[in-house]
């Protein structure tokens, strides 16, 4: 299979899930809300951001494990991808050991003497935080594993695993609807099961399929190793903390300046618009994690030309992916939660459009970020932006004490999206060779036009149809579609790009034709 076509199909796979995750999402989450009721729900995020750090730590080393995985494939060196696994797998059991051992004393101190928590809710918040800890150290040691599906760009089979889960919740959110016990910690015991059942399944998997899964102990002390990819990691920390801080910390401001008991709908409306626009971020993110692995592994076989052309592509469609959920949802935000949660909290739509706004942001640049990643060069740019992201928290906090009310908060991390998307740019002129004046042109400009057309089509929509309804947004959605599709494929796209999409196309319709006819 060439990259092209290998990079289509794990962009069709994971699109594929995500539709599904979305779908049985938004019903889920329903349910979520309704078993769990607003403070809890609420209670959920602000718990669960204790232990985002270990989780995010983890991140940022499998990031490290499939660049330097994807870096042994590009050169075709099955002996040093091994060295390299057992590298990360070494690292990767200690980080267990030692973060959720050290960080485990201070949740549980947090908690007690921290976070505003309902005095009958601090039981159960102690022990969602305990399953969160065995969550993390199981994600951190299996990590590896995980890491070899990204690297050897078996990603479709990845998803496999990731639609059994969702499928599997489903089931039982479902089920929890009519369980009278404390719904939030059956809800975070059965996650923290069902994580660790299907997560043996797929490191047992990967030890199988994938000839760099190889466990040898006499690989486990090369420091030379060891200190190159905690290097690499040591910068990555830095940006990541500050993305951590970003995605974690306002919860926690809200939960600090409105008391979850007097404003219950603050905390649930952050948790619930996030979870709206998530949904919708994962659209972009599924192509964008077709496009990371093919990145790094252009990088490692010095293939400097592929590796910026696929990294400007990630930002197109990646982008234009976002877009096409993005508008119709902010235009009919409203009447979706209300569809999706009979009666959403008070903010959730607005929270929803500012962190969909953020996405939008973030992801005009995301293929500057990935190549430079892939480039190693990342010592300033990891400096930069993790400094970016701290500081929206400061601000966010600022807003907050001259007297800014809860939305305030999203604005001030929009802001912080924005400065971050301005510095990759930056740095995708300095590392990479992208011009700034070229990304404008080829990827700014277009998008603009996209989104300007399409909002004002379905402003119209909404304005000739006045009564919200399930139909309205099927035509405003449809209306929408329709419109950025027709620009982008003349706008956004380059004619290589239309050719290659035709291409796989008709090959496509090629393949459903003769499987008809040899079945008739």
């Amino acid at each position: 299979m060439n990259p092209n076509t290998r990079v289509a199909v794990n962009a069709m796979a994971t699109y594929g899930r995500t539709v599904l995750r979305m779908g049985l999402g938004l019903f889920s989450s329903r349910w979520v809300l309704e078993s769990l009721g607003e403070v809890d729900y609420g209670l959920m995020g602000v718990v669960g951001s204790l232990i985002v750090m270990v989780t995010f730590l983890n991140t940022v080393v499998t990031g490290a494990c499939a660049r330097f995985f994807a870096f042994s494939i590009g050169k075709n060196d099955v002996e040093d991808l091994r060295k390299w696994f057992n590298t990360g797998l070494s690292v990767h059991l200690i980080l267990a050991v030692v973060l959720v051992g050290s960080l485990g004393p201070v949740g549980e101190w947090a908690i007690d003497n921290f976070l505003n928590i309902p005095s009958d809710r601090l039981v159960a918040a102690h022990w969602v935080f305990r399953f969160s800890l065995v969550s993390a150290f199981w994600s951190m040691i299996s990590t590896p594993y995980m890491a070899m599906y990204t690297a050897t760009q078996n990603i479709a089979e990845l998803t496999l695993w990731e639609i059994t889960y969702i499928l599997v919740n489903f089931v039982f959110v479902y089920w929890l609807t009519t369980y009278t016990g404390d719904a939030w910690l059956m809800y975070a015991g059965f996650s923290v099961f069902i994580t660790l059942l299907l997560g043996i399944g797929q490191a047992v998997r990967a030890r199988c399929a994938f000839l760099g899964c190889h466990i040898n102990f006499t690989y486990w002390g090369d420091w030379k190793r060891i200190n190159e990819m905690f290097s690499f990691s040591g910068w990555s920390l830095f940006g990541s903390l500050g993305y951590m801080a970003r995605a974690q910390f306002p919860s926690i401001l809200l939960n600090q300046f409105f008391n979850p008991l007097r404003f219950a709908f603050v905390n649930a409306s952050y948790q619930v618009g996030g979870a709206l626009a998530g949904y919708t971020q994962s659209m972009s993110n599924s192509l964008m994690g077709a496009f990371t692995p093919q990145i790094t592994t252009l990088a490692g076989a010095d293939d400097q030309k592929g590796m910026v052309t696929t990294s400007f592509r990630a930002s197109k469609f990646g982008t234009f992916l976002t877009l096409l959920f993005a508008v119709p949802v902010f235009i009919e935000a409203d009447y979706l939660l209300v569809l999706w949660l009979k009666e959403p909290p008070l903010m959730a739509a607005s929270f929803c459009r500012l962190v969909l706004l953020q996405a939008i942001l973030d992801n005009l640049t995301f293929g500057n970020m990935s190549g430079i990643m892939a480039s190693g060069r990342i010592k300033w740019y990891q400096i930069t932006t993790g400094t970016i992201c701290v500081l929206s928290i400061p601000l966010a906090w600022l807003f907050l004490e001259m007297g800014g009310g809860p939305l305030m908060v999203g604005w001030a991390l929009t802001i912080g999206v924005l400065a971050n998307s301005i510095a990759r740019l930056f740095f995708g002129r300095a590392i990479l060779g992208i011009g700034i004046r070229q990304w404008t042109g080829n990827i700014l400009l277009p998008i603009l036009m996209i989104i300007a057309a399409s909002a004002a089509v379905g402003c119209i929509v909404t304005a000739a149809i006045t009564v919200p309804s399930l139909l309205r947004i099927c035509i405003t959605t449809l209306a929408c579609v329709s419109v950025m599709s027709g620009i982008a494929w003349f706008k956004l796209l380059s004619m290589v790009e239309r050719n290659a999409i035709t291409h796989i196309f008709d090959k496509f319709i090629c393949g459903i034709k003769t499987r008809i006819f040899c079945w008739r």
